[in-house]
Protein backbone atom coordinates (compact mmCIF):
# COMPACT_ATOMS: atom_id res chain seq x y z
CA UNK A 1 0.00 0.00 0.00
CA UNK A 2 1.08 3.40 -0.57
CA UNK A 3 2.39 5.47 2.17
CA UNK A 4 1.00 8.91 1.97
CA UNK A 5 3.15 11.75 2.69
CA UNK A 6 2.33 14.33 4.91
CA UNK A 7 4.04 17.97 4.70
CA UNK A 8 2.91 20.99 6.83
CA UNK A 9 -0.03 21.45 4.69
CA UNK A 10 -1.38 18.22 5.17
CA UNK A 11 -1.68 14.76 2.99
CA UNK A 12 -2.25 14.07 -0.75
CA UNK A 13 -4.51 10.66 -0.76
CA UNK A 14 -5.04 11.36 -4.42
CA UNK A 15 -6.00 7.72 -5.75
CA UNK A 16 -7.79 7.36 -9.28
CA UNK A 17 -11.05 5.55 -9.50
CA UNK A 18 -11.71 6.15 -5.74
CA UNK A 19 -14.27 8.81 -4.64
CA UNK A 20 -14.28 10.17 -0.90
CA UNK A 21 -17.65 11.11 0.63
CA UNK A 22 -18.62 13.68 3.33
CA UNK A 23 -22.08 14.41 4.15
CA UNK A 24 -23.70 16.67 6.63
CA UNK A 25 -27.20 16.98 8.48
CA UNK A 26 -26.06 20.45 9.65
CA UNK A 27 -27.56 23.29 7.90
CA UNK A 28 -26.00 24.50 5.23
CA UNK A 29 -27.36 27.87 5.37
CA UNK A 30 -26.11 28.36 8.90
CA UNK A 31 -22.53 27.18 7.94
CA UNK A 32 -19.97 30.10 7.80
CA UNK A 33 -18.95 30.85 4.29
CA UNK A 34 -15.45 31.00 5.88
CA UNK A 35 -15.60 26.99 5.34
CA UNK A 36 -16.01 26.96 1.60
CA UNK A 37 -13.90 29.89 0.77
CA UNK A 38 -10.92 28.38 -1.44
CA UNK A 39 -7.46 29.88 -1.75
CA UNK A 40 -6.02 28.62 -5.26
CA UNK A 41 -2.80 27.37 -6.34
CA UNK A 42 -0.85 25.47 -8.94
CA UNK A 43 -2.48 27.80 -11.77
CA UNK A 44 -5.84 27.21 -10.20
CA UNK A 45 -5.59 23.61 -10.46
CA UNK A 46 -5.46 23.16 -6.73
CA UNK A 47 -7.38 24.91 -4.08
CA UNK A 48 -7.38 24.07 -0.05
CA UNK A 49 -10.12 25.80 2.23
CA UNK A 50 -11.63 25.21 5.79
CA UNK A 51 -13.22 22.03 5.17
CA UNK A 52 -9.80 20.51 3.20
CA UNK A 53 -7.36 21.81 6.69
CA UNK A 54 -9.96 20.04 8.92
CA UNK A 55 -9.57 16.78 7.41
CA UNK A 56 -5.68 17.82 6.54
CA UNK A 57 -6.09 17.42 3.06
CA UNK A 58 -3.07 18.76 1.40
CA UNK A 59 -5.28 20.18 -1.66
CA UNK A 60 -8.08 19.04 -3.46
CA UNK A 61 -8.70 19.41 -7.22
CA UNK A 62 -11.58 21.67 -7.84
CA UNK A 63 -12.80 19.88 -10.90
CA UNK A 64 -13.08 16.00 -9.04
CA UNK A 65 -15.36 18.37 -6.30
CA UNK A 66 -18.58 17.58 -6.46
CA UNK A 67 -21.49 19.29 -3.88
CA UNK A 68 -25.55 18.39 -3.44
CA UNK A 69 -28.08 18.73 -0.89
CA UNK A 70 -30.66 21.01 -0.15
CA UNK A 71 -30.43 24.20 1.73
CA UNK A 72 -34.07 23.58 3.11
CA UNK A 73 -34.27 20.24 4.77
CA UNK A 74 -32.41 17.11 5.25
CA UNK A 75 -32.92 14.75 2.24
CA UNK A 76 -32.16 11.20 1.67
CA UNK A 77 -28.56 10.22 1.38
CA UNK A 78 -29.25 8.04 -1.50
CA UNK A 79 -30.81 10.52 -3.31
CA UNK A 80 -28.02 13.20 -2.65
CA UNK A 81 -25.30 11.04 -3.50
CA UNK A 82 -27.58 9.47 -6.36
CA UNK A 83 -27.84 12.65 -8.60
CA UNK A 84 -24.13 12.85 -8.38
CA UNK A 85 -21.47 11.90 -10.96
CA UNK A 86 -21.16 7.95 -11.70
CA UNK A 87 -22.69 7.31 -8.31
CA UNK A 88 -24.44 3.99 -9.54
CA UNK A 89 -21.47 2.38 -9.89
CA UNK A 90 -20.99 3.13 -5.34
CA UNK A 91 -24.49 4.06 -4.79
CA UNK A 92 -24.64 0.40 -2.84
CA UNK A 93 -21.45 0.54 -0.37
CA UNK A 94 -21.86 4.47 0.03
CA UNK A 95 -25.47 3.94 1.66
CA UNK A 96 -24.21 0.88 3.94
CA UNK A 97 -21.50 3.67 5.02
CA UNK A 98 -24.12 6.42 5.50
CA UNK A 99 -26.72 3.31 7.56
CA UNK A 100 -23.82 2.61 9.54
CA UNK A 101 -22.78 6.28 10.42
CA UNK A 102 -26.51 7.03 11.05
CA UNK A 103 -26.35 9.55 8.05
CA UNK A 104 -29.49 8.18 6.24
CA UNK A 105 -31.03 11.60 6.05
CA UNK A 106 -28.36 14.75 5.43
CA UNK A 107 -28.44 18.31 3.99
CA UNK A 108 -26.05 18.05 1.86
CA UNK A 109 -22.50 15.77 0.56
CA UNK A 110 -19.32 16.23 -0.86
CA UNK A 111 -17.55 13.64 -3.23
CA UNK A 112 -14.35 14.25 -4.20
CA UNK A 113 -13.26 11.80 -6.99
CA UNK A 114 -10.05 10.20 -7.54
CA UNK A 115 -9.07 10.75 -3.81
CA UNK A 116 -8.78 8.22 -1.47
CA UNK A 117 -9.26 9.46 2.27
CA UNK A 118 -7.96 7.81 5.19
CA UNK A 119 -9.42 8.20 8.36
CA UNK A 120 -6.67 5.55 9.64
CA UNK A 121 -4.09 7.88 8.75
CA UNK A 122 -5.07 11.22 9.48
CA UNK A 123 -7.41 9.83 13.14
CA UNK A 124 -9.91 12.48 11.93
CA UNK A 125 -13.66 10.93 11.31
CA UNK A 126 -15.53 14.34 11.11
CA UNK A 127 -15.44 17.73 11.65
CA UNK A 128 -18.08 20.39 13.42
CA UNK A 129 -19.58 20.28 9.79
CA UNK A 130 -19.53 17.45 8.11
CA UNK A 131 -18.03 13.51 8.63
CA UNK A 132 -16.27 11.19 6.49
CA UNK A 133 -18.86 8.16 5.08
CA UNK A 134 -15.55 6.62 3.63
CA UNK A 135 -13.56 6.09 -0.26
CA UNK A 136 -15.81 3.67 -2.69
CA UNK A 137 -14.50 2.86 -5.54
CA UNK A 138 -16.14 4.23 -9.09
CA UNK A 139 -16.49 3.68 -12.88
CA UNK A 140 -16.47 7.00 -14.86
CA UNK A 141 -18.33 5.02 -17.55
CA UNK A 142 -21.48 4.84 -15.04
CA UNK A 143 -24.15 6.52 -14.68
CA UNK A 144 -26.02 8.37 -12.00
CA UNK A 145 -29.04 6.89 -10.31
CA UNK A 146 -30.91 9.76 -10.30
CA UNK A 147 -31.19 12.74 -13.21
CA UNK A 148 -31.27 16.38 -12.04
CA UNK A 149 -34.26 18.24 -11.79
Amino acid sequence: MKSHLKTEKGYDFTKKNKVTIWASNFPYIDIPDEYFEEIFSHKGQRARNQWSSNYQLRFFVPEHLETNGSTEDLIDFERAVGECSFSESFIKPAINKARQNNLLKVSWVILLFDYEYSTKTTGILNDQYTHCIGAFTYDEESDSVYEVD
